[in-house]
């Protein structure tokens, strides 16, 4: 009963009724979405939140999809000999009935084959007419493939797809059968791109937030202004808001509830949202920081060194300095004028692994 989750998605700055129509206050002017202050965050239509019972607060933004792309070099085959192109396909959180098989993966195999021509261009295309042709009972190819000479390029045609093998193989003469080839192996390909799941695009939304079910898009369904909007990209905001009941009597006197209070807000509101958050200075990071541990200025003198810390980063980070030269960065982010001959602004930008960054400027001085 005091442990639950509330999920929202904000599609406007401004409060909106069930139909979509603007809310006006006494004076006739819009009501505000959300609102920040020092000591409170108000969300109209879903409650207001006291700085002092926010536990935390962690941001996760949109990632847009990447579709995997592998290569695979043809060698040169002798005229006559079969030739065959093994592919073999799988899917990553999803769970499409094209790609059910015995095991647990849902994967498919895709094998094509040509008679080579002793020429590995020549192959490369035949192989790659053959892939393009070949479709699934709906009528759609698998992946999309191209070739430049002998080199082959296989592209997922969604973002769910992966190439967990692919192989070339000819034939060669079987000591077990006189009319079934044995194949072995002449290339093996290698994926150059990996795929990427796109987290808060609309597929996304509708797919994990807002079911397209009958009351949800019925024409007189409740809530319509929060339904995730085609062609919009999402960033995700979650609040962990802790609360003791007052009083010194009653059967729920003392307990304490921990509710989870999930925001998907339109990526073009993000940074005004963002604005309203930042007025509470929270102690819980909930986006990517940089934090200058010790000074924003270096001395080449004597070799001074600034370790940096960074909060609210997803994932692995990386630091790049702007000007090696002036200040140099490793792994951990310790920023150094070791070595250096240069003097002058240098910037450390950091970056996480959904493509955040933040950034310090260092004064490097003789």
């Amino acid at each position: 009963m005091y442990q639950f989750t509330t999920t929202n998605v904000i599609n406007s700055q401004y409060a909106v009724d069930y139909d979509g129509n603007a809310l006006l206050d006494s004076n006739g002017a819009a009501v505000d979405k959300y609102v920040g202050s020092a000591t409170q965050l108000f969300v109209a239509k879903v409650g207001t939140f006291k700085k002092a019972n926010i536990v935390a607060l962690h941001k996760r933004p949109y990632q847009a999809g990447v579709k995997e792309v592998a290569k695979i070099t043809i060698t040169q085959v002798a005229a006559g000999l079969i030739l065959r192109l093994n592919i073999d396909l799988k899917l990553s959180q999803s769970t499409l009935s094209e790609y059910v098989n015995y095991s647990l993966d849902f994967k498919k195999p895709v094998t094509v084959e040509i008679l080579a021509t002793n020429n590995a261009a020549n192959d490369a295309a035949s192989l790659v007419s053959a892939l393009n042709t070949l479709k699934n009972r709906f009528g759609h190819s698998y992946i999309i493939a191209s070739a430049n000479s002998a080199e082959i390029t296989l592209t997922a045609k969604d973002t769910s797809q992966r190439f967990a093998a692919i192989t070339a193989s000819i034939e060669v003469a079987s000591p077990n059968s006189i009319i079934q080839p044995e194949f072995t192996t002449i290339a093996t390909g290698a994926v150059t791109t990996n795929g990427i799941i796109a987290f808060g695009d609309d597929a996304w939304m509708m797919r994990q937030v807002v079911l397209p079910t009958a009351e949800n898009v019925r024409a007189f369904g409740i809530s319509k202004e929060e339904r995730p909007i085609l062609g919009g990209n999402y960033t995700e905001y979650t609040l962990r808001y802790s609360k003791t009941k007052d009083g010194q009597d009653g059967i729920v006197s003392g307990a304490t509830s921990i509710t989870t209070h999930v925001f998907w807000v339109k990526a073009d509101l993000v940074s005004d949202f963002e604005t309203e958050l930042d007025k509470l200075s929270l102690t819980t990071p909930y986006k990517l920081t940089a934090v200058v541990t010790t000074t924003a200025t270096l001395d080449t003198s004597d070799n001074t060194a600034d370790q940096m810390v960074v909060t609210g980063a997803i994932g692995a980070i990386t630091f790049v300095s702007d000007q090696p030269t002036r200040a140099t960065v490793n792994a951990t982010g310790l920023v150094t004028t070791d070595g250096v001959t240069g003097t002058g602004a240098a910037i450390v930008t950091v970056t996480d692994a959904v493509g955040n960054t933040a950034s310090i400027t260092y004064t490097v001085q003789a």
